[in-house]
């Protein structure tokens, strides 16, 4: 008898497909970024100023290698200097051995994101060529000569940016080819970058930022305030368009600090 109501019962139906949804399996992993803190603060205090990116982003905020205070710095300037009129950065060279080290050994990275003396560093890099991989460099390894990273980073964010005093001749050969670069076939190479510059920032005035914008390439996002990451919802509504510009949407979707 039971087996007669086992025959007479209608079929099962397949069982349904589950889709995983956001943040379970099958999800790719956010893009990294590396992240450049300004003069004086600590890797760990830019961390929670820019944890609202943490939607976009895996952040990683390494300290600067030279010792300042209470804090730390890219480089140390001589007396009355500041980072866009000093002709010399004491410790470059460790500073961009620093990088290009943290760049394998805590990579893979996606990009670049500096605030302050971080995002100068970010200009300073880039005019001295080491945000374009030679040729012929081991895909992950840096390339020794030019001191290149490698891969070269895909996108850039610069916040409160200002030209890197002893490379300005360099920024403005950079400008130069940006401005001859007419087509997208010359552009094509060009990493995309989004500067951000405060209306009101009095310590790295708004026109620095714009010059380096005009050497890298790429959009500015001008937000009313002074020298700071903002993170309110309007300029998180900037950065998340710009990831989708960038096409790194699919992969997630302060107070100032010194001069630098």
């Amino acid at each position: 008898l039971l087996l007669l109501l086992l025959l007479l019962l209608p079929p099962s139906p397949l069982a349904p497909v589950v889709v995983p949804p956001l943040g379970m399996a099958g999800v790719a992993p956010k893009p990294r970024l590396m992240c450049l803190h300004g003069k004086g603060e600590t890797g760990a205090d830019f961390a929670r100023r820019i944890a609202a990116l943490g939607e976009l982003a895996d952040l990683v905020c390494p300290d600067a290698p030279h010792k300042l205070g209470g804090g730390f710095a890219w480089w140390l300037l001589p007396p009355g200097e500041r980072s866009f009129t000093t002709p010399v950065f004491e410790g470059w060279d460790e500073t961009v051995a620093f990088v290009r080290r943290s760049w394998v050994e805590q990579g893979p990275f996606d990009g670049l994101l500096g605030f302050s003396q971080g995002a100068i560093l970010i200009a300073a890099l880039a005019a001295s060529g080491a945000l374009r991989a030679a040729a012929g460099s081991p895909p992950g390894e840096p390339e020794s000569a030019g001191g290149a990273l490698s891969p070269p980073p895909r996108v850039l964010l610069l916040f409160g940016a200002a030209p890197p005093g002893p490379l300005r001749r360099e920024l403005a050969a950079l400008a130069a080819a940006e401005g001859e670069a007419g087509g997208a076939e010359e552009r094509r190479g060009r990493c995309p970058a989004l500067h951000v510059v405060g209306t009101q920032d009095e310590v790295n005035p708004p026109e620095g930022g714009r010059e380096v914008a005009s050497a890298l390439g790429g959009s500015i996002f001008e937000h009313p305030g002074a020298h700071d990451v903002p993170m309110d919802g309007a300029s998180l509504a900037a950065y998340r368009s710009f990831w989708v510009e960038a096409g790194l949407a699919a992969c997630g979707d302060g107070a100032a600090g010194d001069p630098a």
